[in-house]
């Protein structure tokens, strides 16, 4: 079903932009003589931006809708990316804050986007339609990383930030425009 659709797609997009940026974010700070600690500080704030707020986003699904979260997911994802895009090897600080969003954009898709495909298919396909879900987000990190090498190692960790924030864009504009129109709209 359509919902089924945005729910699962938020899902694979946002597992994607995360495992990109995130894999090579030590690579990037390395680059910027950033010390063993600092990386693993960066790398500790952007675990704790996608589980500590969880929590937060499935009220947020419950309250204001799946739609909507899904959209604030790729918000946070596109302000992740745009930061990430900005950020020199030698801004740890602002790398940080990159990739907080960028935790807090996963954990909203993948609360919200799950949430949405569970209430979108029939209770009868629910465990397989979950486990598509799954597959396919963990197929799309595979290839987040391995993209993600590829524009950092033929251009640099900002060209990875723009190239993210591109493939945000797209269905950014289709979460927020469902989340406008209403759930009756994903149908």
């Amino acid at each position: 079903s359509p919902p089924a659709l945005l729910g699962a797609g938020g899902v694979v997009l946002g597992h994607l932009v995360m495992i990109a940026l995130m894999s090579m974010t030590p690579v990037h700070l390395d680059h910027g003589g950033a010390s063993l600690s600092v990386v693993g500080l960066v790398i500790s704030a952007h675990v704790a931006g996608m589980y500590a707020f969880s929590p937060v986003f499935g009220w947020l699904a419950d309250r204001l809708g799946r739609t909507r979260v899904l959209a604030l997911a790729a918000g946070l994802l596109l302000a992740a990316a745009g930061v990430c895009a900005v950020a020199g090897p030698e801004q740890a600080d602002l790398v940080g804050l990159g990739l907080v969003l960028l935790g807090l954009g996963w954990s909203a898709s993948l609360v919200a986007g799950s949430a949405l495909v569970t209430d979108s298919v029939p209770l009868a396909v629910r465990p397989a339609a979950q486990g598509l879900v799954d597959v396919a987000m963990n197929a799309s990190g595979a290839v987040g990383g391995i993209l993600g090498g590829l524009v950092v190692a033929g251009a640099s960790f900002g060209a990875l930030g723009v190239a993210a924030a591109i493939v945000v864009v797209p269905y950014l504009l289709l979460s927020a425009g469902v989340a406008v129109r209403g759930p009756a709209a994903a149908h």
